[in-house]
């Protein structure tokens, strides 16, 4: 399969394709080839490249949303990162590139570098998924599952798009093993380590 031919890169093409999330059969090398090029995001998992679903205006709300709750909240506090959607997650055991709506790096981050100037961090802390109805299956399936195999990654927040429904993974400490916490109510607290914010943050104007 020839990546360039076969997919376009340009967003105008993108959008003429629909708004679902598409899947086409890929090498890895192939997916750092389109990575290089393309104007909108894309993911790698089980041998297929994963154009993402165009984001609506409601998601990008509560991403925006979480991005300001994180700043807050660790603006103050040396030794954290945050990034958005444009870092990507690397693991390497898995060979599979996620980008997450938001995520936390911990202390100094490890990098892996696809190409020049394109680096994905493999040691995130915490990831957070805005969740909608084209991406639910994958999100709590595939997706989940290689989030959990990441050493060190401690948080993972599922945020559901249509209602107010936080879900949080948490690392059992010194384990593989995790716990999950639904919030449905907007003056519950969320608390993951050094961070904490109202449920009713994330769904500020949305």
């Amino acid at each position: 399969m020839s990546t360039e031919v076969s997919i376009s890169t340009s967003l105008t093409e993108r959008l003429e394709l629909g708004p679902e999330a598409l899947r086409f059969p890929a090498t890895f090398e192939e997916f750092v080839g389109l990575l290089e090029k393309a104007e909108y995001p894309v993911e790698y998992e089980r041998g297929e490249i994963i154009i993402m679903s165009i984001a609506t205006d409601e998601h990008e709300r509560i991403v925006a949303n979480l991005l300001g709750a994180l700043y807050v909240e660790l603006r103050d506090k040396p030794g954290y990162g945050r990034y958005g959607s444009n870092r990507h997650i690397y693991i390497p055991e898995l060979q599979k590139a996620y980008a997450p709506d938001a995520s936390v790096v911990r202390g100094q981050p490890s990098s892996y570098e696809y190409a020049k100037g394109k680096n994905a961090y493999t040691n995130p802390w915490l990831v957070a998924e805005v969740i909608s109805p084209s991406s639910r299956n994958r999100d709590f399936g595939e997706k989940l599952q290689g989030y959990k195999s990441i050493p060190g990654l401690d948080h993972i927040l599922y945020i559901e798009q249509a209602q107010p429904f936080v879900t949080l993974f948490e690392r059992i400490p010194d384990t593989y093993r995790w716990k999950s916490t639904d919030y449905d109510d907007g003056e519950q607290l969320l608390e993951m380590g050094v961070v904490r914010f109202r449920v009713g943050d994330l769904y500020v104007q949305v």
